[in-house]
């Protein structure tokens, strides 16, 4: 991706999952970047590369910290949010403020400071449950927030719905990328918990076996992330996923398996009530415009993600 050579590049929530993996493909691939994390948070992700990129700290719904951010910056990756669904839940007006009043932040400042693109990474938790005809999911299928993550990572894309319509020679492009994995994925979400479970020969309690989901490797998502911001056009809007359904049941057995363990699942249907049953998406628009589509199988991003915690055994308590 020579593209990025020397292209100055803020990523919002730098130090989360998503953010930590972006900005080291971008430091890879010779972007100057700025890294814009909360204010006395964790910089731990990034330990490896605090030297090669530069620190701002600031919080999202502090709009004047944001306008700062964005000074003499080409490119915007708006990462930053409260994840996962679970944490999101838990804290509904922090959600609403940085999940959505922060989306809007992010792209006035930007616009303000005459950015030249700007990257929502929103997500397919937007389109919620969907009548089985609809699957796999579409671009056009009509979103259904179940519960406030969703619905304030949805007004996100409101709020930056009417700037896309103005000339301010800022182009805002959406993406909504399906589930995520792999190494340093380490909150509540089914992959790192029941790894963090089967590992310490705990039984892991999982919910609904049959729900699916529509998983893709960290990597993958990442060169989707850059190829949209790249390719993508003013009002954009792209799909990021494997296209593949696969249920909990599926995740949860080949963890044990690759993992070599001999724990049993212990199924609780009444977990997390209010969720999405069945996820899978359609990325073709993507892979006809964009050149993307995933490179790494479930198994092997699996693989890749056990032998990665393996070798975080502190991060296993």
């Amino acid at each position: 991706m020579t593209f990025w050579k020397n292209k100055k590049v803020l990523v919002t929530g730098a130090s989360g999952f998503t953010g930590s993996h972006l900005c080291r493909k971008l430091v890879n691939s010779g972007a100057v970047v700025r890294a814009y994390v909360r204010r006395g948070g964790s910089k731990n992700r990034i330990k490896d590369i605090l030297t090669k990129v530069q620190i701002v700290e600031g919080d999202l719904i502090d709009i004047t910290s944001l306008i700062n951010a964005t000074k003499d910056i080409d490119y915007v990756f708006h990462t930053g949010a409260i994840v996962p669904v679970s944490e999101a839940r838990m804290v509904p007006y922090s959600s609403v403020q940085v999940n959505a009043v922060g989306v809007f932040n992010t792209v006035w400042a930007a616009k303000e400071n005459n950015v030249k693109k700007l990257l929502y990474t929103s997500t397919c938790h937007v389109y919620g449950n969907q009548h089985m005809d609809k699957l796999p999911l579409k671009e056009n299928t009509q979103p259904n927030p179940i519960d406030i993550y969703s619905a304030a990572k949805f007004a996100g894309e409101i709020f930056l719905k009417p700037f896309t319509l103005e000339d301010s020679g800022t182009d805002f492009i959406i993406t909504r990328a399906f589930n995520k994995f792999g190494p340093d994925q380490i909150g509540d979400w089914l992959i790192p918990r029941t790894i963090r479970q089967v590992l310490n020969k705990i039984n892991p309690k999982v919910g609904n076996p049959d729900s699916t989901r529509d998983y893709s490797y960290i990597s993958d998502i990442v060169d989707g992330y850059m190829l949209a911001l790249e390719y993508g056009k003013n009002g954009d809007l792209f799909n990021l996923g494997s296209g593949k359904e696969t249920s909990v049941k599926e995740c949860v057995d080949k963890i044990i398996e690759f993992s070599g363990s001999k724990v049993i699942p212990v199924w609780d249907t009444g977990y997390r009530k209010n969720d999405v049953l069945r996820s899978v998406g359609d990325s073709s628009k993507a892979k006809k415009e964009l050149g993307w589509e995933p490179k790494v199988s479930f198994d092997d991003g699996m693989k890749l993600t056990l032998d990665w915690w393996k070798t975080h055994p502190e991060l296993l308590s």
